[in-house]
């Protein structure tokens, strides 16, 4: 039989990278699915192989970046001959359902689901309840990430929470964003109760108890449910865990990993083969848009982070990269997903939904993360009403998270996107919110009823 649904080809799953230890991966010879799951161990191996899946060309190493930011108004491709305008048609929203980084993305995060899934059914192989609960909650936190993505990227997505057959997957339907949110949520529910509040050793950078409280925010944020975001966003900062770094520069740096400031990141290790990123030194054509650099005030701590020699040539984002490793082909810099200035950015925006109020909370979490980057704060007619206050607070996620793979989705999620491009000279529609669904995916299913493809692709 055909690999139905290559994303839940049981071959590609159990044959990805896994291993004991946290930041090195390495191959392992190829069980079979009967034997997979006997011990701790093996439970332990596919929660890494979620992990891993972050780490590749396929997430946040390569085509994330294109997905979610170069196809934002943050970085501008030119170059329609590199990679057979693989890249170049994202940009300009001209990609078809046969785009090979729009298919790679979408295997990629429904392998890690389905390993996900496969390894919370046998978490009964685990002897003690406290290690099954810390993977349960890893599993969860893991799997509400990629489904996250997912649903942001596709829209309407199959929803599978159990191990899935792959002749059972001429079943699937594209479920309802509504449906796949509330899975999210329950997932993020639960992995924040499961989860302990740090880990130390070989096991520094696993998710934890804040990391579950501040994706979940981010999705309540994403969905409307402002209140209930600034409550839990509201927790993490209370926690007392976090923390702004004094010094930007540091937060990012190679020697500096996994500070007081990040909350998750995608762990990098040069020092082991395969396990660096060459991505986010040197863009193959793409540049940063000079509308992005131009927002800067001249004293902005954060703009030299970016390279401003970026803006015609292809040279290294600071941000991602140690300016004395000669090697751009392996940087080991981690990528942060969650970072306590998002934090303070997300509550700020919830707060200034959910309740407008010029002095409070929602100003102080602002103006902190502005503090840090220019030395002075907003002042009172910058942010004298709500529609202004929700004016800085955007600007601002603009300036301090540039390509950390949150502009596209800010840009959906207030419905700015069809304004903003025109900004860079592209017409948009809202139905460009979307990708297409892998053309693949849906020819292999065959039933346009069941499992459509987006609008006008």
């Amino acid at each position: 039989m055909k690999k139905i649904f290559l994303l839940y080809s049981l071959s590609s799953i159990l044959t990805l990278s896994s291993c004991n230890k946290f930041l090195d991966l390495e191959p392992q010879s190829d069980p079979t699915v009967a034997s997979f799951y006997k011990t701790e161990s093996d439970i332990r191996n596919a929660v890494n192989g979620c992990y891993a899946a972050l780490q590749s060309n396929r997430q946040y190493a390569g085509h994330f970046i294109t997905l979610m930011e170069v196809r934002s108004d943050n970085i501008s491709d030119n170059n329609s001959g590199g990679n057979a305008g693989r890249d170049y048609n994202i940009d300009r929203f001209i990609a078809g359902a046969d785009n090979i980084a729009i298919l790679q993305a979408w295997q990629s995060i429904y392998n890690a689901i389905y390993r996900a899934n496969a390894a919370l059914a046998n978490l009964d192989v685990v002897p003690g309840q406290s290690t099954r609960n810390q993977y349960e909650g890893e599993l969860r936190f893991l799997r509400a990430l990629n489904y996250f993505n997912a649903v942001r990227l596709w829209g309407d997505i199959p929803l599978v929470l159990q191990p899935v057959e792959p002749e059972d997957a001429y079943a699937l339907i594209r479920n309802d964003q509504s449906e796949v949110m509330e899975a999210i949520i329950d997932d993020l529910e639960v992995a924040k109760d499961l989860l302990p509040p740090a880990f130390g050793g070989d096991d520094l950078g696993r998710a934890t108890n804040g990391a579950a409280k501040t994706l979940l925010a981010k999705v309540l944020l994403t969905i409307g449910e402002y209140g209930q975001a600034s409550s839990i966003l509201k927790e993490v900062i209370d926690s007392k865990h976090y923390e702004l770094l004094p010094v930007i520069d540091s937060v990012f740096s190679v020697n500096n990993k996994m500070n007081r400031e990040i909350i998750f990141a995608v762990r990098y290790n040069k020092s082991v083969v395969d396990e660096g990123h060459p991505i986010l030194t040197y863009f193959d054509g793409p540049v940063l848009d000079p509308l992005l650099l131009n927002g800067y005030p001249p004293d902005d701590a954060r703009r030299p982070l970016l390279n401003t020699t970026s803006v015609n040539t292809r040279r290294p984002v600071n941000k991602f990269y140690d300016i004395h490793d000669l090697n751009t082909n392996n940087v080991g810099n981690d990528f942060p997903l969650l970072r306590f200035a998002d934090v303070l950015l997300m509550y700020a925006e919830a707060s200034n939904e959910d309740n407008y109020q010029l002095v409070g909370d929602a100003r102080t979490a602002l103006d902190s993360v502005r503090i840090r980057a220019t030395g002075t704060p907003f002042n009172d007619v910058e942010l004298a009403d709500q529609d202004l206050f929700r004016s800085a607070v955007a600007d601002e996620r603009r300036l301090e998270l540039p390509l950390e793979c949150h502009r596209w989705f800010d840009l959906i999620r207030t419905d700015r996107a069809v304004e903003v491009m025109q900004g860079v000279n592209l017409q948009i529609e809202r139905w460009q919110y979307l990708y297409p669904i892998p053309l693949t995916e849906v020819q292999i299913v065959n039933d346009p009823e069941r499992f459509p493809q987006n609008l006008n692709y």
